[in-house]
């Protein structure tokens, strides 16, 4: 059985799902993740919400007491390959458990041969890096998660 703030955090992501056009939209932290998955038919996923479209991808109880704790994410402006550092033998721009401010670079996006700076939108504490470094990421894929 799934409970209520779950089944509303299944909604709000079907929502962005929906407002975005994405085909797929997958959520992750330390406990487990979450695919949900427009099969060419956005009715569909809103008819079987309430036949658990989810079973056995559902995350466990505990780990969606704890999604409710004011965890945002910051995703992907564009399509091309992420890098956490600016060159192959530098520091990391980031690291779990840093405090940042909005502005700061947390990593850059290749893309056309051009490497563009993506900066924070918010201010908070990271508490998840979602991609590793050299992997392609879609536009509005999640990148890391701030408290």
């Amino acid at each position: 059985m799934i409970d209520k703030k779950f089944e509303d955090n299944i909604k709000q992501l079907i929502k962005i799902l929906k407002k975005e056009k994405l085909s797929s939209i997958k959520v992750s932290n330390n406990k487990g993740s979450i695919e949900i998955s427009n099969l060419n038919n956005s009715n569909r996923i809103d008819k079987n919400i309430d036949n658990n479209i989810l079973e056995k991808k559902s995350l466990p109880t505990e780990a969606v007491q704890q999604s409710n704790i004011d965890i945002e994410s910051i995703n992907s402006p564009m399509v091309g390959v992420v890098y956490l550092a600016p060159k192959p033998n530098s520091a990391v721009f980031i690291k779990k458990g840093q405090k940042i401010k909005k502005g700061a670079t947390i990593c850059l996006i290749e893309a056309m041969k051009t490497f563009n700076e993506i900066k924070s939108d918010k201010d908070g504490i990271i508490s998840n890096i979602l991609v590793k470094s050299g992997e392609p990421v879609e536009f509005g894929q999640p990148l890391i998660e701030l408290k």
